[in-house]
C-alpha cells in the first residue's frame, strides 16, 4: 500500500509539470490585457490527490464486480464515475466567465511584504462559489455572488529597492467534491514600489536653519505658538494648568515648529557610507521629519526636490530614493 501511494506520488502533476504550463502560456497568450475574462482553453482540469485515489477505488470496484459478476457494484461503480464526470464540469463551469478586472497595491519598505489586490468580477447571474488565488506565497479563498465582484489579496515579498513585479498566480476551484481542480495561471504586469528600508539607528536630523521663509508650522513642537479650548485626547502636559485655574476652564497650549528650523536632506553632505546606506538613512529622515512636522528638502545626485511636507512630499521623495541608480 506504501509503494502504491509513492507511486501516485510520482504521478501527480508537480511543480515541474505547472512549470511547463507557465512557459507554455507564455509563449502562447503572454501577460494579460486587463480586463480580462477566462474562457474555455484558459482553463486547465485535473484531478487531485483525492480524485486519483478516488479514481483508483471506481477502478477497483469495477474490476470486482466483473470478476465476481456482480451487477450491483459494477452499477455502483458507473454511478460514482458519473458523479465524478459531473463534478468535473462544475469546477469547469465555476471559473469560466470571470472576469479579471485589475490589479493594484501600496508601496511598501524593503523587507515588508506587498499586498497585492485581486479584482474578480461575476458577470453572471449565478453564484462561484469557493474560487482561490494563489501564489507562491498565500492564498485567498472567496464566493463572489451573481453580478458582483470580490478583492483578493495575494502578499508577496519585497527584498531590494526598486519595482517589484507581481509573480505569475493562479485561478483555482475544486468545487463541488475535491476530485478535480479547475485552473487558470494568470501572467500579471502589476508591479510594487519598494522604498529603501529606513536605517535602524540613523543620525539627528541635519538641522540648517535656513529653510522657506514665512510663518512657523503649528503642530507637534517645541516652541509655543497659543492656547486653544482643551478637547478630549489632549496630553496632560499639553495642559496650560496656570491659564485655566484663572479662567476657571481648560486651555491647550499648541506647539510649533519654526520654519527655520528646516532640515535639508542632501546625498553629498553625508560623508562617506556606501549608496545603499545612504538610501535608508535618508529614508529614516523622511519618516522622523515628517512625524515631527519639519519641513525637509531632498537633494541626490540625479534628482532633488524642494523643502516642503505632508503625504504627496513624503512619498515623493521615498520614490527618488527608491529608483535611485535604476
Amino acid at each position: 500500500m506504501a509503494s502504491l501511494a509513492a507511486t501516485l506520488d510520482r504521478l501527480r502533476p508537480g511543480p515541474r509539470f505547472e512549470r511547463w504550463i507557465l512557459e507554455r502560456v507564455r509563449q502562447r497568450r503572454g501577460p494579460p490585457q486587463l480586463p480580462f475574462t477566462l474562457e474555455y482553453r484558459h482553463i486547465y482540469v485535473m484531478p487531485t490527490r483525492f480524485g486519483a485515489w478516488f479514481g483508483l477505488l471506481l477502478a477497483t470496484i469495477t474490476i470486482g464486480g466483473l470478476n465476481f459478476n456482480n451487477n450491483m457494484a459494477l452499477l455502483l461503480g458507473f454511478v460514482l464515475a458519473a458523479i465524478a464526470q459531473l463534478t468535473s464540469l462544475l469546477a469547469y463551469r465555476d471559473l469560466v466567465g470571470i472576469t479579471l478586472s485589475g490589479i493594484n497595491t501600496s508601496p511598501v519598505f524593503a523587507g515588508e511584504n506587498a499586498a497585492f489586490r485581486i479584482y474578480l468580477k461575476n458577470p453572471e447571474p449565478r453564484h462561484r462559489f469557493a474560487v482561490q488565488v494563489i501564489s507562491d506565497e498565500s492564498t485567498e479563498v472567496e464566493d463572489i455572488g451573481p453580478q458582483q465582484s470580490a478583492c483578493f489579496a495575494l502578499k508577496q515579498a519585497s527584498f531590494v529597492r526598486g519595482w517589484m513585479e507581481l509573480l505569475p498566480f493562479r485561478l483555482q476551484n475544486r468545487y463541488p467534491l475535491g476530485l478535480f481542480r479547475a485552473w487558470s495561471i494568470i501572467i500579471p504586469t502589476a508591479r510594487c514600489l519598494v522604498y529603501p528600508k529606513p536605517a535602524g539607528n540613523p543620525p539627528p536630523l541635519p538641522r540648517t536653519r535656513r529653510g522657506d521663509n514665512g510663518t512657523a508650522q503649528p503642530g507637534e513642537g517645541e516652541h509655543f505658538h497659543g492656547l486653544r479650548d482643551y478637547q478630549p485626547g489632549d496630553a496632560l502636559r499639553r495642559v496650560a494648568w496656570r491659564t485655566s485655574a484663572r479662567h476657571d476652564k481648560l486651555y491647550s497650549k499648541v506647539m510649533e515648529t519654526p520654519r527655520e528650523e528646516a532640515c535639508e536632506l542632501n546625498w553629498y553632505l553625508m560623508g562617506h557610507q556606501a549608496p545603499e546606506e545612504k538610501l535608508c538613512i535618508l529614508a529614516a529622515w523622511i519618516l522622523i521629519a515628517e512625524r515631527r512636522g519639519i519641513p525637509y528638502s531632498l537633494e541626490l545626485p540625479a534628482d532633488s526636490l524642494p523643502a516642503g511636507l505632508g503625504d504627496e512630499h513624503r512619498e515623493a521623495c521615498l520614490k527618488i530614493l527608491a529608483l535611485y541608480g535604476t
